[in-house]
């Protein structure tokens, strides 16, 4: 009967080693996943709710620095034709020009365009606000 219960002890071991980091890691998941549809549907309702409030209405003055540098400024064809953003219209003017000339100009401190876009939004009228 000896080997009996060296045996229980064996199996109790091998249960105690490898069922119980077993049950705790099956626990584990399975919170997880509870907790996981709860984030999801909470996003859900949160993206439900963003889409259902209005499109906030634009001011005049942000939909004019919502366009390109050039129709603010209101240049001419001789000054586009010379300006470094009006060739790059995919970029923000000053970075336009920074890039050949190495440093910003000091109008483009006091423009309203520059003051808009370092607020974080975009400039081009095809990026929406």
């Amino acid at each position: 009967m000896d080997w009996w219960w060296q045996a229980i002890i064996i199996l109790g071991m091998f249960m105690l080693r490898l069922a119980v980091p077993l049950a705790v890691v099956l626990l584990v998941g399975y919170w997880l996943r509870r907790l996981d549809e709860r984030w999801q549907a909470e996003a859900q309702t949160q993206q439900a709710e963003y889409q259902a409030q209005p499109e906030p209405v634009k001011s005049p003055l942000l939909r004019q620095l919502d366009q390109p540098c050039w129709v603010v400024k209101g240049c001419d064809e001789a000054t586009r034709a010379r300006c470094v953003a009006w060739r790059q219209p995919h970029r923000t003017c000053w970075l336009a020009r920074r890039s050949p000339e190495g440093y910003l100009p000091e109008p483009c401190y006091d423009c309203p365009v520059f003051l808009y876009g370092q607020l974080g939004r975009p400039l081009l009228a095809s990026h929406p606000l």
